[in-house]
Parts: structure tokens; sequence; C-alpha cells
């Protein structure tokens, strides 16, 4: 007889993906500041997973300083599950770099964006996220390239 409570197996992003819902996007800090004498820097991009037994949330904090501004949003993207299920690491990290910060990435612009309008800022232009920029080790946590 097999247990209904163990866990689907999955074993690439795909699968994981059929499997989740994205169902909410949480912002944990905005924060925006003048500065004429900041030297403009491309996006940093820090990122962390949080895993529970139905959900899954990829944090990104970003950073970037730029057009006599500096700029700093910390949000995720809260992915919630149909059901539980097991998945290698690597799994687990394609569907975050492929698909968690892909979808919380326009939060990020768009209120880096916002901030600098509400200064009466030139506002940063962040580059488009392609395939591949978006690297997660081991220990959960990752950054983009810039």
């Amino acid at each position: 007889m097999s247990d209904d409570r163990a866990p689907r197996v999955i074993t690439d992003a795909r699968e994981l993906l059929e499997l989740t819902e994205l169902t909410d996007i949480a912002f944990y800090e905005i924060g925006a500041r003048r500065n004429p004498d900041v030297e403009d820097t491309p996006v940093s991009i820090d990122i962390a997973l949080r895993r529970e037994e139905l959900l899954l949330e990829i944090r990104c904090r970003a950073t970037v300083l730029g057009g006599g501004g500096e700029y700093l949003v910390d949000a995720s993207a809260v992915f919630t599950l149909q059901e539980p299920v097991q998945a290698p690491e690597a799994a687990i990290a394609e569907f975050v770099e492929r698909v968690g910060v892909m979808s919380v990435y326009p939060y990020l612009r768009e209120a880096i964006t916002q901030s600098a309008a509400k200064l009466g800022l030139d506002r940063p232009v962040l580059r488009l996220l392609r395939p591949g920029d978006v690297h997660v080790t081991s220990s959960r946590k990752g950054n983009v390239d810039s």
C-alpha cells in the first residue's frame, strides 16, 4: 500500500513549476535618498530562499546607485505548491533562477523607478535579466551578474 502523505518526487524545475502558483509579492523594505556625490553602479541583487512544505519564497534585495540617488528594495515572490514535493537542490535552484527571481524583478524595478520619481531624480534604468544572469549557490543564496 502506498503512503498518500509521501511527497511527490520531482526531478526538474519544469515539474516544480507545474505544481506552483504565484500567490503573493511581499515587500520588506523600500528606501531611497538623494546623494549627489554617488557614482553610478549597476544593480546588485542578493537572493534568498525560504522553503516550507507548501511554500517557496524567493526574496530579492536590490541596491542601485545612480542619477544622484541611492535605492534599496527588498521584496519576494511567494509561490504556493499544490502538494508537498521532494526535489533535488539543482531543481530548486533552477526554479529560483528561472522563475522566482524573474517574477519579483519587475516589482523591484517599479519600486526603484517610483522612488526616483518621488525624489525628483533621474530614474536608474535596470537592465533586463536574461537566462544565465542569475546564479544560486547551494547555501540557498545567490546573486545576479551585473
